[in-house]
Formats: C-alpha cells, structure tokens, sequence
C-alpha cells in the first residue's frame, strides 16, 4: 500500500540562511513526523526555533518569547524589554552582525505556495525587527514592522510590495523535560469532556504501570495538580508520582488535538520515556498527528528513540515519518534523509544512523 505522502505540511521542506549558528541549511524533506538526530551543538534544537520563529511570521512575540525561554533577554509580563536587552537580538544572526544585504531567511521553496520569511534587523540600534512574507510566484508580500520598541523608525528596503494578512500558524512546544504542571493543565482545560480526553487516557495506559482510569485537575489556579485514578486504588495519586514517562506521554496526548492544523515541535523527545516504551511513543505521535492534522517536528540524542520511531514509522503505512540526520563538514551544514523504505533497514538491520 502506497504511503500518503502528506503534501499539503506548512513544511514540506525548511531552508533556513544566517539563523543562529546555521548559515546555511537545506532540509529536502520533511513528513506529517519528522525526528532530526545529530551530534551535539550540530543546531537540530535550531531548526525547531527556525520553525516556530517562521510559523508566527516573525513576530515580535515570537522572537521576545524564543529569547526569553533561552535565557538570552528578560521580557517583563508584557513583554516590554531593558534596552540593553534589546542588543541581543543580533544574537538571531549568523555572525551576530545582522546587516540589510544579508536578513535571515526561513521556510520552504520549490513551490508557487511556499512562503519565505525574511528577518531584517536596525543595524544602527540593533533592536527593531522587520519581518517579511514573501510568496514564490506573486508580486506581493506580507510586510509588518516588528519593532522591539514602539519609537524605532521602520527600515527602508525601498519595496513597493502590498500588505496582505497571512495568518500565524498555530504550535505548541514541549521541551527536553516533561510538561510543567501549569502547560498540562492548560492543555486538559481544553479537551476535556471531548472524545480527546479518552484518547489521552488511552495513551498513558501505554506506559503506567498501573491502569489509568480517569485524570482529573484539581486545586486552585495558582496550586493546581493533576491527579489519577487508577485501577488498583480507590484514592487518586498525583499524576507525576506515576513518574516521569507518564507526564510525557500526557503532555503531548493533549498537546496534539491542542496544535491542530499546525505544528508540534518536540526537543528530545525520549527524555522521560523508558526505552521499551519507545515504539509505542511513536505509534501514538505518528497516529494523533494524522487524526489532528499535525506537523510534528522532534530531535533525540537517543539510538534507542531512532529504533523505536523507525519500527513506528514502518508500521504505519498511512502517515509519513522521515529521519533526518544533520551533518556539519568542511562544506558546511547537510542533510540526510532517511524515508519509508530507509527505515525499514534501520528497523530491521538496527543501523545506527545518529
């Protein structure tokens, strides 16, 4: 049976120029899943910033938010920025010398659809941002100023282009440990008493040790904690005491239906997993990322997170998983791609291709 080759992904593929530490990178392919593996410091996390930056236009919300998460700027609660803050935007460019001739480029190419974003930063303040859509095959862009502060003058790139609305895409973002409390019952509020609760339940089932009957929060807004019923016990425990494999699980089960239509980025997925859990972990992702109408895009250290995505991804013959291993050489940044029947041989050969 042919496998549904998932043509209408917000990224079929992902060029990313002068992002971070990636000068150059060209990702020719990419599925419904997508799990990118590499050494150490080759920029996979990158890619997943790339990505978010590219799904919310380049926004100045986006970039404070990515900036803050990584502890490189201290945004206040609404978002506003210390001047000095502000010089580390530079830090979104190669080089950390953003100048107008060279503004970060992101998205995909090769299509009269694709959009391209294009980040210019003020290089007298380096503060303000101008970000730019620009669809291949159209004489039109999206242009909006993104100035980190509300006084910076706009850059003039001498564009004569329209203004036209493109729509943020929607995402969610689970980092290299398990759902915070506060992210998982944000997640729940919005699921539950739909068909989606039970699947979550269902999901965790694949990990507990004992059987998961129900999940339910509790608490004030500021002391809330999940707790669970479990077969075994009439008491409810606290979800986390189940450990740290059942929070992650949980974590993307209601994550999915809350990313629909858009983008999951997970940074080392396995962390938390038990390693013969693994398997069953992509089973769920590859499965809830079809019936959400979701791009998941995942990194890992672990050979073990490979096999267990490659033994998924040969199962499921109605959603695409492409591997993607990043190679740093004396030519720069590359891609290898390992599809369908690629990871039929690591599954079954167990090559080790991290």
């Amino acid at each position: 049976m042919p496998r549904n080759s998932d043509c209408k992904l917000p990224l079929p593929n992902f060029s990313i120029q002068r992002f971070r530490g990636i000068n150059d990178l060209w990702l020719p392919k990419l599925g419904r899943v997508t799990l990118l593996t590499g050494i150490n410091g080759v920029g996979k996390t990158t890619v997943l910033e790339a990505a978010r930056i590219w799904a919310t236009r380049g926004s100045k919300k986006s970039v404070i938010g990515l900036l803050t998460e990584r502890g490189e700027i201290c945004a206040n609660k609404d978002g506003q920025l210390d001047q000095d803050d502000g010089l580390y935007i530079k830090n979104l460019f190669w080089g950390r010398t953003p100048t107008l001739a060279d503004p970060i480029l992101i998205g995909p190419k090769g299509s009269s659809e694709s959009e391209l974003l294009e980040i210019y930063c003020n290089p007298k303040t380096y503060q303000g941002l101008l970000s730019t859509i620009r669809k291949f095959g159209t004489a039109k862009s999206t242009t909006t100023w993104s100035s980190m502060y509300e006084d910076d003058s706009e850059i003039d790139l001498d564009t004569d282009d329209a203004f036209i609305l493109i729509d943020d895409i929607q995402f969610n973002s689970l980092g290299p440990g398990t759902s915070n409390t506060r992210k998982i019952v944000e997640y729940w509020t919005k699921i539950v008493l739909t068909p989606n609760e039970n699947h979550a339940v269902n999901a965790l089932n694949i990990v507990a040790k004992d059987k998961i009957e129900r999940i339910a929060v509790v608490g004030e807004k500021h002391t809330q904690k999940i707790i669970a019923k479990t077969e075994r016990s009439d008491i409810p425990v606290p979800l986390k005491s189940l450990g740290d494999g059942v929070t992650r699980f949980l974590g993307v089960a209601l994550a999915m239906p809350c990313s629909q239509g858009g983008f999951l980025f997970l940074d080392e997925a396995e962390n938390g997993i038990h390693y013969s859990a693994l398997t069953d972990f992509w089973r769920m992702v590859l499965q809830a990322a079809h019936d959400n109408d979701v791009q998941v895009i995942a990194t890992t250290h672990s050979f073990d997170c490979v096999k267990g995505f490659a033994n998924a991804a040969v199962e499921n013959e109605e959603v695409e998983g492409v591997l993607v291993r990043i190679e740093d050489s004396k030519n720069g940044l590359g891609a290898v791609t390992f599809d369908e029947s690629d990871l039929e041989i690591v599954a079954a050969d167990e090559l080790e291709v991290r």
